[in-house]
């Protein structure tokens, strides 16, 4: 990959109802033919791939914990390990300062979960955020490795109320 690249990092459980948004989004972005990274529910399985890749650019897709609606982006160096917290073990912090890649070129792209029962499908709300976020991402792809301010501009990511 290296240097102007972006790598796209999805994370969920497809099995633990809105838990499956990184899912839906990576299954969206294979459809619209952007490459993306499915780590399932352990992400600290696939960092070394981040590592190996060296891209200049990850976006991570993942469930938040915690209340409101939309879709949220964030940069990680900016909340490190505080809230709004993902639906899994290891901090995302972590992982990044595990191979030493510079947090402040992480950006999360997640929204807020209520439902997380096993066996239970996702809700609409994130199945059509999820289509929201693939569709923005695959716009980012197409342009390549996105800049800060189109990452963190609220209007790329539409809808608010998600």
């Amino acid at each position: 990959m290296g240097r102007g690249s972006m790598l796209i990092l999805c994370i969920g459980n497809p099995l633990r109802g809105d838990d499956a948004f990184g899912f839906l989004v990576y299954r969206e972005l294979r459809r619209k033919g952007v490459s993306a990274i499915y780590a399932g529910t352990a992400p600290e399985n696939f960092i070394g791939k981040v590592d190996e890749l060296k891209p200049a650019v990850v976006i991570v897709v993942d469930a938040l914990l915690g209340g409101g609606s939309g879709v949220k982006v964030f940069k990680l160096s900016e909340v490190g390990e505080v809230s709004p917290a993902t639906t899994h073990t290891l901090p995302l912090l972590t992982l990044f300062e595990a191979i030493g890649f510079d947090s402040s070129r992480v950006y999360v792209v997640g929204v807020p979960v209520e439902n997380l029962d096993l066996g239970k499908p996702p809700s609409e709300r994130i199945i059509a955020a999820a289509k929201v976020v693939a569709e923005a991402l695959s716009k980012l792809a197409r342009l390549g490795s996105p800049t800060e301010l189109e990452l963190l501009d609220e209007g790329f990511f539409i809808p608010r109320d998600i």
